[in-house]
């Protein structure tokens, strides 16, 4: 096997060329590359494995190494993101992604990665590989409106343009986040990067000057519809704000995901308001670490924006 960081304009072409084919393939308005701006960019480089078979790029798969916070946000051990994980049609079948993903592992053990999460519907032939599903999160289906004026808050709900957010806009986002015992580390700088894929848009709760929710809808292709990552100071300021983004954009209906550890009021007052819930698993993992096991990995919440 032949595996590689694209190095050159020509790699970054085929590789893209390769996961639009599998990954993308009826027509977007906008190249695949923009949807993953961190890990598919030049500059992310390092972050892309590639895999020629006869001369001729074969697969690629995704590894991001990220850093596991707790709640005070210590950094408590390292674990790499698996994603854009395609193999040319002409080669399935033969093993080569297999080979990639083994490698990746390798890799991966030789960082001191503790841990791979990836997220696919392919969970048969990923369990082959020896990962399995691990956590929890909500999917609250949101299929009613509110009438009109049946806003419970006197906040002001904007749509916000995701570019030339400050750093207090930021770091106020990130604090109204719901906590949860393990999540990812974002830098702002990453923060900015991932707000500016296509398809996702930001809108913002403030009162007296202060933002006291947020919530990101759609993320280019993969979470049309779909509420992926919020904060709220208060759950009542979130539904405002999902009644009012439906008005907006005339959704007949949308999804809010939330982690397993959501405080059990603020659960039922989502209940309240949504059609339905379901509890599904948060993703899959391969724990590669002797020290680490699934069960402790079991209340890691990754939000929809990191995920890749």
């Amino acid at each position: 096997m032949t595996l590689y960081h694209p190095n050159d304009p020509s790699h970054f072409q085929h590789r893209n060329q390769l996961l639009q084919t599998c990954l993308r393939p009826d027509p977007l308005p906008f190249p695949i590359e923009q949807e993953y701006p961190i890990v598919l960019a030049p500059e992310g480089r390092s972050f892309s494995f590639c895999h020629d078979f006869q001369n001729q790029l074969c697969s690629h798969a995704n590894l991001w190494p990220r850093k596991v916070l707790d709640t005070l946000g210590t950094e408590q051990f390292p674990v790499g993101l698996v994603g854009n994980v395609a193999t040319d049609p002409r080669w399935r079948g033969h093993g080569h992604m297999r080979s990639l993903l083994t490698a990746v592992e390798e890799i991966a053990r030789e960082s001191q990665l503790e841990a791979l999460f990836l997220w696919s519907d392919l969970s048969s032939f990923y369990q082959k590989l020896g990962y399995l599903s691990v956590g929890q999160e909500y999917h609250f289906h949101f299929l009613e409106s509110r009438p009109a004026k049946k806003q419970k808050t006197q906040a002001r709900l904007v749509k916000m343009a995701t570019v030339d957010l400050t750093d207090e806009i930021l770091k106020n986002m990130l604090r109204t986040r719901c906590e949860v015992s393990l999540t990812l580390g974002r830098s702002l700088e990453d923060f900015r990067q991932l707000l500016k894929i296509p398809w996702l848009e930001l809108y913002i709760a403030w009162e007296s000057g202060d933002i006291v929710a947020y919530t990101l809808l759609g993320k280019g292709y993969d979470m049309m519809g779909v509420i992926h990552e919020w904060g709220a100071e208060d759950p009542i300021f979130l539904l405002d704000l999902i009644h009012f983004i439906r008005r907006e954009k005339s959704m007949p209906q949308c999804m809010l995901l939330a982690p397993a550890e959501l405080d059990p009021s603020w659960h039922q007052d989502f209940l309240e308001e949504a059609s339905a819930v379901e509890a599904l698993p948060m993703a899959l993992v391969k724990v590669l670490h002797a020290s680490r096991s699934r069960e402790e990995l079991q209340n890691l919440f990754i939000w929809g924006l990191d995920s890749i």
